[in-house]
C-alpha cells in the first residue's frame, strides 16, 4: 500500500502547529500516494511533555510511534514551495498568571470616557460585571487617590460587591462606599500635616490622670456603644471614626478598640484608617513607640476579625515589619496567614528578610520563599529574592551552630527544590557556614563544583577556606588554600592576614601553662608571623611600632625553631618565596593590629609594658601617620591590647582600670573642642569585657559588676561574651543564685547562651552543678520580674551593700548585748568604791553600778 507523502512545506507548518491551532484554509495538507520512505517529523519534547495529536494532526498518524525523532532535518532550508514562518520559542514550562479576555459590552465600558460625577462612576462599576480594574482612572481623579491608593479601592470594590446579585443593594453599598471615600480624600490631606499624640500628656498625680477626659469620653462612649442596635453601630461607625480623625486623633486608637466589630465595620473604612494614622507618623520625629502602639492595633484587628474580611495596604505591612522585633513579626506573619490576608511577592520577602537574618527564624524564612516562589510570575533567581537567598545561607559566628532543619545544607535543599540557581556568591555563603560549623571538608566539596562550573574563585573564597582552616585548625586545608593562591598570584592583605591569623590562633589554642613558658612560645609564634609579614609587606610601617630592629629576627642565625604544635605550618611557610621589594604591600589596619597582638603576648615584663604605652602615646601626640591612622581605623582594639596585658600583671593592675577612665575623660574633652572623637576612641564593649574578664580573674567580683553598670551606663549594651564574664565571676566566687539570676535573664532578653556559658558551668565540681540545677529549677516555677537592663544590672550590686548591712547590724547586736549583759546580769559582783588604780587598769567606770 503506498505511504502518503508530505512535503516540506507541510512538516515546517506542522512544527508551528504544535503551538498554534491549525486552520482549514492557510494550512492544508498536500499528500500525494507515491512510493517513499516516510520522513520523519524535526521536533521533538520528551514523553511528558507531549501534547495529546488534535484533529488537525490526523495526517501524521501513520508514522511509526516507536521509531525515534530526527532532530537533523533542515525544514527552514531549500523550500521551493515558498518561505516558511519562523518558529516561536518553545514553552519553558513556568505557567503564566491568566488574564480572561473581556466581554464585549465590558470592552464598550472600558473605552468610555472618563465620569465626571458619581453617578456615572456608579453606573460605570455596576456595568463592569465585576472588571473592577476599568475604574482605577476614574478613582484617581474621583478621589485624589495615588496609583496605588486606587488599585487599592479597586480590591476594596471587589469585595463589596462581590456576590451581590441585587443591583439595589450593590447600588445601596456603592453610595457608603463613596461617602467613606469622599472623606477619605480629605482625611488623607489632613494626615499630612497631623500631630498624633496616641497616648495622654503625662500629669503629675494619678487622680488627675484618671479623670483624664480623653479616658472618660472612651468610657461612656463604650458604654453607650453596646446599647444601640447592629444597624444603628453600623451606620454611626465610619461617622464616628470621620469625627474623632478631624477633631482629637489621639482617641482614635482606643476608640477603635472600643468599638469594633467586623460584623458592623466596613472593611474598607477599617483599613483606610489604619492607613491614615500610618501616613500621619511621618510627620513625627520621635515616632517610635506610636508606631509600636499602632502595631498593637493591627494585632487586635487581626485576632478579632474574621479570614478575608482585612486586606492592608503593603505600605502599612511594611511600616510594622520594620517597627518589630523578630519574634513579633514571625507573629504577625501568622495573623497574616491566619485571616487569609493576600500579600503581594514584595512584602513577603521582606518577611523572609527578617526571618533570615536570624538563625533562629531562618526555617521561617525558606518557608516563605518556597510558598513565594509558586507565585506566577515571581522570580526566585531576580535580584531582590537572590539578595534574600544569600542572607539566608549566611551564618554569624557569634549565633552559634543551627539546628537541623536550620543548617545550611537543609536550607539549600530547600531552595534548590523552589528552582533556585546559585551563583558564585551564594555558593560562597553556604562555603562560610560549613566552614563555621568546622565543616571544612564539605566546603571543599562546594569548592570543587565552583570550579566545574567554570566560575574563577575570587579573594573572598580563598579567605572563606583560610577562615574555615584557622577554626579547625586544619594545615592540609591551609596547605590546599596556600598552594592554590600562590598558583595564582592571588595574594591580597586580606588572605595574608588570615594565613597571619591562622599563626596567631594556632598557638593560642594550646593548653595554657605556667606564665613563663606560654611566653616562651608565643616568642616562637611572634617570630613567625614577622617572618610571613616581610615577605609580603613592607617592614617599616611594623617597625616603627616596635622597640626592636625587625632584622634580628630574620637573621639566619637567630633563634628561628618553630614551637612543636605549629611546625607544619612553619614548612608551608618556608615554601613561600619572597616578594621583590617593588610588588612589597603597605599592611593595612588589621595586620598591624594582629602583630602587635601578637607580640604583646611574648612580652614578659611589666616595665616593657609601659616602655610601649609610653611610646604609643608619644607617636600619637606627635602625629605619626601610621598610628594616626590605626587609632582611627582600631583605635578601640589597639587599646584593648594594652588594657588586657596590663590587667596580667600585679604591678600593672591598677593602671589598667585608668586606661578606661582616661579614655572616656579624652573622649569627652576631645568632643567639648573637636564636637567628635578622632584621635581617642570610646571605650567599647569589647574594652569593658576585657577589664572585666581582668577583675574576675583577680577575683575582684564587684568590681566585674561596677564595671558592667558603668558601661550601661554609658549606653553600651552588653554582648553574651559580656554575660558569660559576669557569669564566670560569680561562679568563681560561689554567688550560684546571682549567676543562675544572670542566666535566666538571658532568656528573658532572648540572648541565646552559647558552649562557653555551658562551659562555666561545666567547669565546676558536681556539687555546685547540682546547686545550679536546683537553682534554676527553682527560678523558673516563679514569675520574676527583672525590669530593665540597668536596674537588673543595679540589683546584682545588692549582694554586697546587704553584707555590709549584715555586716553593720551584727556590730551594733552586739554592743547592745554586752551593755546589756554588764548592767542587768546578777552575776557581776558590784563594787562600792572604784579602785584607785580604777583609770590605770582600764576600768570603764560607765560600766559600774555604784550604790
Amino acid at each position: 500500500m503506498p505511504s502518503p507523502f508530505i512535503c516540506r512545506q507541510c512538516i515546517a507548518r506542522l512544527t508551528q502547529s504544535r503551538f498554534k491551532p491549525l486552520t482549514s484554509k492557510r494550512f492544508q495538507l498536500h499528500t500525494q500516494a507515491v512510493s517513499t520512505s516516510v520522513l520523519q517529523p524535526a521536533w521533538g519534547f520528551p514523553g511528558e511533555q507531549r501534547r495529546g495529536t488534535s484533529v488537525e494532526h490526523e495526517a501524521s498518524s501513520d508514522l511509526d510511534p516507536q521509531e525515534p525523532l530526527s532532530h537533523s532535518l533542515p525544514v527552514s532550508q531549500n523550500l521551493q514551495d515558498g518561505p516558511v514562518v519562523e518558529q516561536e520559542p518553545r514553552w519553558n514550562g513556568r505557567l503564566k498568571k491568566f488574564t480572561p479576555r473581556r466581554r464585549a459590552d465590558v470592552a464598550v465600558v472600558a473605552r468610555e470616557s472618563k465620569v465626571t460625577g458619581f453617578e456615572e462612576l456608579k453606573e460605570k462599576i455596576l456595568q463592569c460585571l465585576g472588571d473592577y480594574q476599568i475604574v482605577h482612572k476614574d478613582l484617581m481623579n474621583m478621589y485624589g487617590l495615588s496609583r496605588e491608593e486606587a488599585r487599592h479601592a479597586v480590591n476594596q470594590l471587589e469585595r463589596l460587591l462581590w456576590g451581590r446579585h441585587s443591583r439595589v443593594e450593590a447600588a445601596e453599598r456603592l453610595g457608603l462606599f463613596h461617602i467613606w471615600k469622599r472623606n477619605f480624600s480629605e482625611l488623607l490631606q489632613i494626615s499630612k500635616s497631623l500631630y498624633l499624640p496616641t497616648e495622654p500628656d503625662v500629669v503629675s498625680t494619678e487622680t488627675v490622670d484618671e479623670a483624664h477626659p480623653t479616658k472618660q469620653d472612651l468610657a461612656t462612649v463604650k458604654d453607650v456603644w453596646h446599647r444601640l442596635s447592629q444597624e444603628r453601630r453600623a451606620a454611626l461607625w465610619p461617622r464616628i471614626i470621620i469625627t474623632a480623625f478631624r477633631s482629637n486623633p489621639g482617641t482614635l486608637l482606643g476608640l477603635i478598640e472600643a468599638t469594633f466589630e467586623a460584623s458592623w465595620c466596613p472593611s474598607y473604612a477599617v483599613e483606610d484608617t489604619v492607613y491614615l494614622l500610618f501616613r500621619a507618623l511621618d510627620n513625627v520625629q520621635d515616632s517610635a513607640s506610636k508606631r509600636q502602639q499602632l502595631t498593637e492595633l493591627i494585632f487586635f484587628l487581626l485576632e478579632n476579625c474574621p479570614p478575608r474580611y482585612l486586606v492592608l495596604e503593603q505600605m502599612t505591612i511594611h511600616k510594622a515589619i520594620s517597627s518589630l522585633s523578630t519574634s513579633r513579626v514571625a507573629q504577625l506573619y501568622e495573623a497574616l496567614t491566619r485571616v487569609e490576608a493576600p500579600l503581594s511577592p514584595n512584602t513577603l520577602l521582606q518577611f523572609a528578610s527578617r526571618f533570615a537574618r536570624e538563625s533562629k527564624f531562618k526555617v521561617h524564612a525558606a518557608e516563605v520563599i518556597h510558598s513565594v516562589s509558586s507565585m506566577p510570575g515571581f522570580d526566585i533567581n531576580s535580584p531582590p529574592a537572590a539578595s534574600v537567598c544569600t542572607t539566608l545561607l549566611m551564618l554569624k559566628e557569634e549565633d552559634g551552630l543551627p539546628s537541623d532543619y536550620a543548617a545550611p545544607d537543609e536550607l539549600f535543599k530547600m531552595l534548590l527544590d523552589a528552582g533556585f540557581r546559585p551563583n558564585l556568591l551564594n555558593l560562597t555563603a553556604l562555603m562560610r557556614n560549613f566552614c563555621i560549623r568546622r565543616r571544612v571538608e564539605i566546603a571543599w566539596s562546594i569548592f570543587n563544583i565552583l570550579i566545574e562550573r567554570g566560575n574563577e574563585p575570587d579573594s573572598y573564597v580563598f579567605s572563606t577556606l583560610l577562615n574555615g582552616s584557622k577554626l579547625s585548625l586544619d594545615v592540609e586545608s591551609l596547605r590546599r588554600s596556600v598552594d592554590m593562591i600562590e598558583a595564582r598570584v592571588a595574594w591580597s592583605p586580606r588572605l595574608i592576614n588570615d594565613l597571619l591569623d591562622f599563626i596567631y590562633q594556632g598557638n593560642e589554642s594550646q593548653a595554657q601553662g605556667r606564665r613563663r613558658q606560654r611566653k616562651r612560645q608565643s616568642a616562637k609564634a611572634w617570630r613567625m608571623m614577622v617572618r610571613v609579614y616581610a615577605k609580603f609587606f613592607d617592614l617599616a610601617p611594623l617597625q616603627k611600632l616596635t622597640l626592636f630592629p625587625l632584622e634580628n629576627l630574620l637573621a639566619p642565625g637567630s633563634n628561628n625553631l618553630a614551637p612543636a604544635h605549629l611546625k607544619e605550618v612553619d614548612q608551608i611557610i618556608a615554601a613561600l618565596p619572597p616578594r621583590p621589594d617593588l610588588l612589597l604591600m603597605q599592611p593595612d589596619s588589621v595586620t598591624l593590629v594582629l602583630m602587635l597582638r601578637a607580640h604583646f603576648r611574648s612580652i614578659d615584663s611589666p616595665h616593657r609594658l609601659w616602655a610601649y604605652y609610653r611610646h604609643f602615646g608619644k607617636l600619637l601626640k606627635t602625629g605619626d601617620p601610621t598610628v594616626t591612622k590605626l587609632v582611627k581605623d582600631k583605635g578601640t582594639s589597639i587599646y584593648g591590647i594594652f588594657l588586657r596585658d596590663f590587667m596580667q600583671y600585679r604591678e600593672t593592675f591598677k593602671s589598667g582600670i585608668r586606661i578606661v577612665q582616661n579614655m572616656q575623660d579624652k573622649v569627652n574633652r576631645e568632643k567639648k573642642k573637636l564636637g567628635k572623637d578622632i584621635f581617642y576612641p570610646p571605650p567599647s564593649v569589647c574594652t569593658y569585657t576585657i577589664l572585666m574578664d581582668g577583675l574576675g580573674k583577680r577575683r575582684h567580683t564587684r568590681g566585674v559588676i561596677t564595671a558592667l553598670n558603668m558601661m550601661i551606663k554609658e549606653g553600651i549594651k552588653p554582648n553574651i561574651v559580656t554575660w558569660n564574664t559576669v557569669i564566670k565571676a560569680l561562679l568563681r566566687d560561689n554567688y550560684l543564685e546571682e549567676a543562675v539570676r544572670v542566666m535566666r535573664y538571658l532568656e528573658h532578653i532572648g540572648l541565646e547562651s552559647n558552649d562557653r556559658t555551658v562551659r562555666e558551668v561545666t567547669n565546676m565540681n558536681k556539687y555546685r552543678r547540682k546547686g545550679v540545677a536546683y537553682l534554676m529549677k527553682k527560678l523558673r516555677k516563679k514569675a520574676v520580674d527583672f525590669g530593665d537592663e540597668r536596674s537588673f544590672a543595679n540589683s546584682l550590686l545588692d549582694i554586697w551593700e546587704k553584707k555590709e548591712r549584715d555586716e553593720q547590724l551584727v556590730q551594733r547586736i552586739s554592743m547592745r548585748s554586752i551593755r546589756r549583759i554588764l548592767k542587768k546580769d546578777p552575776d557581776i559582783k558590784k563594787s562600792s568604791t572604784p579602785s584607785a588604780n580604777g583609770a590605770e587598769d582600764g576600768i570603764d567606770d560607765g560600766y559600774i553600778e555604784h550604790p
